[in-house]
C-alpha cells in the first residue's frame, strides 16, 4: 500500500511544469550585451548621463552602473565612489531615468 502511495506521488510531482519547481528571481542582471540590446528594444535612458548626473548628485565618482530586472521594472543600480572611500549604490528607473533609492548614500 506504501508503494501505491509512493508511486502516485512521483508520477503526480513528474506531470508539474519544470517552471513550478524553479522561482522566478526577484532580481536578474544582464550582460553588456544584453544590456545593449533592452537599450535599443525598450527606448531606456541613456546609462552614462545618469551616471554623471547620480556622481553629481552624490558628490562622487562614478565606478559603474549595471542593467537590472527587478520583478517587471528595468533598473539601472549605479555604484558611486566618494573621495572618503564610501561606496553608494543609487537606483534608477531605467525607462524614467527617475531615481528610485540609494543604497548608502549617509
Amino acid at each position: 500500500m506504501r508503494y501505491a502511495g509512493l508511486v502516485f506521488a512521483l508520477n503526480l510531482l513528474a506531470t508539474l511544469p519544470a517552471a513550478a519547481a524553479e522561482p522566478v528571481p526577484e532580481r536578474e542582471c544582464y550582460s553588456a550585451a544584453q544590456t545593449r540590446e533592452r537599450i535599443a528594444v525598450h527606448k531606456l535612458a541613456e546609462p552614462f548621463r545618469l551616471m554623471a548626473s547620480a556622481a553629481n548628485r552624490f558628490q562622487a565618482e562614478a565606478i559603474g552602473a549595471k542593467l537590472c530586472r527587478w520583478k517587471e521594472q528595468l533598473v539601472y543600480e549605479i555604484t558611486l565612489l566618494r573621495h572618503d572611500g564610501r561606496v553608494i549604490h543609487v537606483f534608477t528607473n531605467a525607462a524614467t531615468g527617475q531615481m528610485i533609492g540609494a543604497k548608502n548614500a549617509k
